[in-house]
C-alpha cells in the first residue's frame, strides 16, 4: 500500500510538498534525536538555543503539513483521504519523536553531568545505539518504500522494550544495582528508560506505516505481510 500512496504523494503537487516536508522533519529530528541525546550518552556539549530553535522548527513542519494536507483535501477533486491520513498521522509521531530529543537535553541540563559506566548504563546504551539505527532505517524505509527496513525497525523496537522495561524495574526495586549509583542517578536512568522506549515506539509507528495499511498503523504488521518480506530477502539472496 505504501508505495502506492509513495506514488500518489508524488503526482499531486500539494501533497507531495506536504510529504517532502514529513520526510525532512524526519529527517531533521534524526539529527535532532543524536545532539540533544550526545550530552548524556557521550560528553559531548551543545548550544541551548539550537535545542529550542530546532524543536520548534519540527513544530513548524508538522503545521504545514496540516496546512497543505486540509487544502488538498479541500481543493482536489479526488479526495485521496488516506494518503492525507498517513501523512498527518507520521506528521504527529515525528513531532513526538523531537519533544523526547528535548527532554533528553533537559535531562541532562538538569543533572549536569554525562552518564557513568554501571552496568545497567551500559544496557541504557545499548538501546540508545538501538535508537541510532532505527532513526536510520526508519528515513530510508520511508524515502523508499522499503518494507524490509521497516520490519527491522520495528524488531528492534522489542528489543528495546524489554531492554527498558528491566532498567526500569531494575531502578525501582534496587535489583541488581551497582553501588556507585547515586539515589539521584536512579531516578535519572529510570526516566532516561522511559524516554527511550517512547522514541523507540515513535520511531515503530512510522516504520508500521510503511508495511501496514492505515488502520494498522502503529500495530504489528500481518503474518503474511512478514512471510512476503522473508521471500524477498532469500531471492536477493540468492542473486548475490
Amino acid at each position: 500500500m505504501f508505495k502506492s500512496l509513495l506514488s500518489l504523494w508524488n503526482d499531486e503537487d500539494l501533497l507531495r510538498q506536504a510529504f517532502a516536508e514529513t520526510s525532512q522533519m524526519l529527517k531533521i529530528t534524526k539529527d535532532f534525536y543524536c545532539k540533544a541525546a550526545a550530552p548524556l550518552f557521550l560528553g559531548n556539549s551543545i548550544e541551548k538555543q539550537s535545542i529550542y530553535d530546532t524543536d520548534q522548527l519540527i513544530n513548524r513542519y508538522e503545521i504545514d503539513t496540516r496546512k497543505k494536507v486540509l487544502e488538498h483535501l479541500s481543493l482536489s477533486r479526488e479526495q485521496d483521504t488516506t494518503a492525507a491520513l498517513v501523512l498527518i498521522t507520521i506528521a504527529i509521531d515525528i513531532e513526538r519523536l523531537g519533544d523526547y530529543s528535548k527532554n533528553f537535553y533537559e535531562l541532562w541540563e538538569i543533572y549536569g553531568d554525562t552518564f557513568n559506566s554501571s552496568a545497567v548504563v551500559e544496557k541504557l546504551r545499548i538501546v540508545n545505539k538501538n535508537a541510532e539505527e532505527m532513526f536510520n532505517n526508519t528515513y530510508e524505509a520511508f524515502e523508499n518504500a522499503d518494507a524490509c527496513l521497516a520490519h527491522r525497525v520495528m524488531e528492534i523496537h522489542l528489543v528495546n522494550t524489554k531492554l527498558c522495561e528491566l532498567i526500569i524495574a531494575e531502578m525501582i526495586r534496587g535489583e541488581g544495582l551497582d553501588s556507585e549509583l547515586t539515589c539521584s542517578q536512579r531516578v535519572l536512568v529510570a526516566i532516561a528508560a522511559r524516554y527511550l522506549k517512547r522514541i523507540s515506539a515513535h520511531l515503530k509507528n512510522v516504520a508500521s506505516s510503511v508495511v501496514n495499511p492505515f488502520a494498522r498503523i502503529g500495530f504489528k504488521p500481518e503474518p503474511e505481510s512478514i512471510e512476503q518480506c522473508k521471500i524477498r530477502l532469500e531471492a536477493e539472496n540468492k542473486t548475490d
